[in-house]
């Protein structure tokens, strides 16, 4: 069931994303030239702050803009923090009244948030809340702080 949810909230989030953006944004090879007509350009037009392109097979990157840049999670990172969150309460690693407190990282995260203080504790339960619904960076990094050094594994693993 859990997963079922975050699944769907994965999916609302990707069509959240792409509703938001202009119509003349949806294809991105829209204002290119094709080759019997002149040249093409050698680099797409991305209105985001960073991206990469990788080719799954070989691992060769294929774009790449501003990709070693810190920047806040994505809703990608939000979701998969669900999912491992939800197989931890399934197999009884973590429950739902479970504390997390919110380290001054944390608590400095960029973007979308729910404003945690440093120092400040929640329970696993009002994280998932706060992940899922404001999509919030904050709490999203004050789970992963918690568990750090196993959470960085299983995000690779994974």
């Amino acid at each position: 069931m859990k997963k079922i949810l975050a699944l769907i909230v994965s999916v609302a989030l990707c069509v959240t994303d792409v509703c938001a953006m202009p119509k003349n944004e949806l294809i991105l090879h829209e204002n290119t030239q094709s080759a019997t007509e002149g040249t093409i350009s050698a680099e797409p037009e991305i209105d985001t702050p960073s991206a990469i392109l990788m080719e799954a097979s070989t691992g060769q990157i294929i774009y790449e803009k501003a990709a070693d840049e810190q920047l806040p999670p994505a809703s990608v990172t939000k979701v998969m923090t669900l999912l491992l969150i939800f197989d931890a309460l399934d197999e009884g690693k973590i429950k739902l009244t479970d504390s997390v407190s919110v380290s001054e990282y944390a608590a400095s995260m960029g973007g979308s948030q729910v404003f945690l203080e440093p120092g400040e504790t929640q329970t696993v339960d009002t994280m998932i809340k706060c992940i899922a619904v404001a999509s919030a960076n904050d709490a999203c990094v004050a789970y992963i702080d918690r568990r750090q050094n196993t959470f960085m594994n299983i995000y690779n693993i994974n």
